[in-house]
């Protein structure tokens, strides 16, 4: 154990928080910079961290823990608006995440796969994909799996191994069985499994950080509803918070309310000897550290090293930028299948993360179409529902009441989403926008993005299978899906409710790992090329997306750079 060593790690998120809970217990003096506020009050003390949102529909529209779009806008435009010179086409929320302490995690589903095998070494084992920066990762499986197991534990994530098909567990193997059993079924989910498995697809019960059993500081999940998107009033969910509360109650330091805009480094530039940024009051402060480890998001690490000045040797930083994004199916039910209750997803299915070799693959002129996991179950909530109905002219006082009393969608449907893995392209990157400043006058991130033909295809592949699935369901009446760009296949009642591409917040990539510095950002620890003591610890490093939720896996890789600052400074 080292003593006397001043940490600061940007950001209080997922990998952020992993990072402290890990050097505070090696005996490192850690303080961390969160920009956003404190929305947990308790958090490091004994009585344990309140939630004030669970249930709260009204505060996804008053940017409650999110940034304000019009204080810290982000602008974007496409690859095409870009080869013609366009500086943005769009200013607002670019895949904003909360501004918060405990990042995204505050209000995640808490999903938690794993990553496969071929999702760290997709070049050498698929081949190249025209139009895409593919590359392998500089570790494997087997290198983070110790820290799979551990992060499941701290979390508190349930699930059974006894139920995990052998195709997924020949991808990822297991050593040991989840922390606690899972909890009760969802119902409406448990019709679009018997749905996929009559159509040969194998469902099985979802890894995630939901407590079916008191957890840590939190009680077992009381299936309310309001889980994807909202705070958890019994903290009967892990994450950030679960390594951050412990961390804090060990002696870690947390500043809310601190931008950070620099990473200040020593003359040769060889080393971080800290950061810049404002307090509370907008004065200028400084951080000092030995070790600095930068965690705020891959957008805003991008943002912050092109701030700074640095890492930009390799061409590589800001660019390779993913999003995740969603092809959705809907099955709609006479009975009223309860798909609201619990949590939003309670099974799972892995099937589409096999990659398509076949003709579809070629009628693209791709070497192979690879989708990703496919969440099963969940509906409309009210709010959504009542936006839905409100829509057509003529449609409020009683009959949207009416609407809303006998519930023709939210009640009677079940929806599943396949995560689609995004391709890594050079041309989909963040930068510094040229003339767009936030309120505290700093360059904004730009994002440069198109979908490849690689997520268009693999959307209408996949998502036909998808259409089965649901029509299949016992009972179902109708069943679609709706593909990446266009409005639902087969039109109708059910085709009308959503149109577009459909990106999730996973953000992914701009600060990629790799050993060779001409070709990435960091080492396979996160440290930054050319720096000694500087060290990425959020989605920034990722290679390629998987086709699976990242979060579990930006926790174990930020754990393990941990470990690994703690064995070598």
């Amino acid at each position: 154990m080292r003593h006397g060593r001043d940490v600061v790690i940007v950001g209080s998120g997922a990998g952020g928080s992993a990072a402290a809970w890990a050097l505070v217990h090696a005996g490192y003096h850690v303080t961390i910079l969160e920009k956003g506020r404190n929305l947990l009050p308790g958090i490091g003390t004994k009585a344990g961290p309140r939630t004030h949102f669970g249930n709260d529909e009204v505060k996804a529209i008053r940017n409650y823990e999110n940034p304000d779009e019009l204080l810290e806008p982000r602008t974007s435009r496409t690859q095409a608006e870009a080869a013609q010179g366009v500086d943005r086409s769009f200013v607002g929320d670019v895949n904003g995440l909360p501004t918060t302490v405990g990042g995204g995690t505050v209000h995640w589903d808490a999903k938690t796969p794993r990553f496969w095998k071929q999702d760290f070494k997709t070049l050498s084992t698929h081949g190249p994909v025209p139009g895409a920066n593919m590359a392998d990762w500089p570790l494997a499986y087997e290198e983070l799996a110790p820290f799979y197991d551990e992060v499941e534990h701290v979390i508190g994530c349930q699930g059974d191994v006894k139920q995990i098909p052998k195709f997924v567990l020949d991808q990822a193997p297991r050593a040991k069985q989840f922390p606690m059993p899972p909890g009760p079924e969802m119902y409406g989910g448990s019709l679009l499994a018997e749905g996929a498995r009559s159509i040969g697809l194998n469902p099985y019960r979802v890894s995630q950080a939901v407590h079916s059993q008191p957890w840590g500081f939190g009680q077992a999940c009381n299936n309310c509803g309001f889980c994807s998107g909202f705070g958890c009033p019994i903290n009967a969910r892990g994450g950030a918070l679960s390594f951050l509360h412990e961390a804090l109650l060990k002696g870690a330091k947390l500043k809310t309310r601190c931008f950070v805009h620099r990473v200040r480094t020593d003359r040769a530039g060889k080393k971080a000897v800290g950061v810049d940024y404002l307090d509370v009051h907008g004065r200028k402060r400084h951080q000092r550290a030995d070790i600095v480890i930068l965690a705020p998001s891959a957008i805003e690490t991008a943002r912050l090293l092109l701030l700074s000045k640095l890492a930009g040797g390799s061409g590589q930083l800001g660019r390779n930028l993913m999003f995740h994004n969603f092809t959705a199916g809907i099955a709609q039910f006479s009975e009223d299948v309860h798909a609201w209750r619990g949590p939003s997803t309670t099974i799972t299915i892995d099937d589409f993360c096999i990659p398509e070799k076949g003709s579809a693959a070629k009628a693209a002129g791709l070497p192979y179409l690879k989708g990703g996991i496919c969440e099963t179950g969940g509906t409309l909530l009210p709010f959504d529902e009542m936006g839905v109905y409100a829509g057509p002219p003529n449609s409020w006082g009683v009959a949207h009441k009416n609407l809303m009393r006998t519930s023709p969608l939210r009640v009677h449907m079940a929806g599943l989403s396949m995560v689609g893995e995004d391709l890594p392209q050079l041309a989909n990157r963040v930068d510094l926008d040229p003339k767009i400043r936030d309120v505290y006058g700093f360059p904004v991130a730009r994002i440069t993005y198109s979908l490849h033909n690689h997520e268009l295809a693999a959307s209408h592949w996949f998502g036909a299978k998808i259409a089965d699935l649901c029509k299949a369901a016992p009972g179902a009446l109708d069943g679609t899906y709706i593909p990446l760009g266009e409005v639902a296949a087969g039109g109708g009642d059910l085709g009308a409710l959503a149109a577009g591409a459909a990106t999730t917040a996973h953000i992914m990539g701009t600060a990629r790992m790799g050993h060779d510095p001409k070709k990435s950002v960091c080492d396979a620890h996160g440290r930054v090329h050319g720096l000694k003591n500087l060290y990425l610890g959020d989605g920034s490093v990722f290679v390629s997306a998987g086709g699976f939720n990242p979060s579990l896996t930006i926790m174990s890789l930020s754990l393990r750079m941990a470990r690994h600052v703690a064995a070598t400074h």
